[in-house]
């Protein structure tokens, strides 16, 4: 997705002069931060979350590295207003206790949220998964690089139902996790081969969830990560 003409002529309005492959998809985050705050701050993003939303996302926060004092984070809120996107400032100094070890490429990033939510609904569809809001996490592959989505699926009453990674570089669904749901009640009898490869199965996409988890208490309530990083 290219950036629009209007994100464009605002960011060199303001004075700055940037690379637009440096945007790709989700251009709004990209060209409000790249606006407000200048490359060095897009080349450093870590982390782009956006709370539970039963639409497309009219607010994130971006997690960075501070690119002038080392060990130290830069928060900023993305929100749209009238039309338009603008980064503010959100806080500074060590916010997370753990961060994705690379930084997201956003020229990597062709999958914007929008087609992300789509294709998470299509795999809700398949699976029967009923849900009511999404939430976003965006963030880098800590071993290729690429960019992923990470996408957790709550139903009315805010409880975590699926969460799935889906690469924001060509759109695959990476790992899918569908929650089960209350009362299910595993067998008892001796564990067939097909129990055992299932049950290993299901720890690895634990574990794949937890990696996601990027504050130290997170999923030790319902909802914990988000409640965490929104509180």
């Amino acid at each position: 997705m290219k950036p629009s003409l209007a994100l464009v002529v605002a960011a060199l309005a303001g004075g700055l002069v940037f690379d637009c492959n440096l945007l790709a998809g989700n251009p709004e985050v990209g060209a409000a931060i790249v606006k407000q705050f200048g490359e060095a701050q897009l080349k450093n993003v870590m982390l782009v979350v956006a709370p539970a939303d039963d639409d497309d996302p009219e607010e994130w926060i971006v997690y960075a590295i501070d690119p002038y004092r080392p060990g130290e984070q830069l928060r900023s809120r993305v929100t749209k207003k009238d039309g338009r996107w603008w980064a503010s400032p959100d806080g500074a100094g060590k916010l997370l206790p753990r961060l994705p070890r690379l930084p997201v490429d956003f020229k990597r990033l062709s999958v914007d949220a929008r087609s992300v939510r789509r294709i998470v609904d299509r795999e809700a569809e398949i699976a029967e998964v009923d849900y009511d809001t999404m939430s976003y996490q965006l963030a880098a592959n800590d071993v290729t690089g690429a960019p992923e989505w990470g996408i957790a699926l709550q139903d009315d009453t805010r409880r975590e139902v699926g969460f799935c990674v889906v690469s924001g570089e060509t759109g695959r669904i990476i790992s899918v996790d569908w929650t089960p749901k209350a009362g299910t009640v595993a067998a008892k009898s001796q564990p067939s081969a097909a129990q055992e490869g299932a049950e290993a199965a299901r720890e690895v996409k634990k574990g794949v969830r937890k990696a996601w988890n990027w504050t130290e208490n997170a999923g030790k309530k319902t909802g914990g990560f988000f409640k965490e990083l929104f509180k």
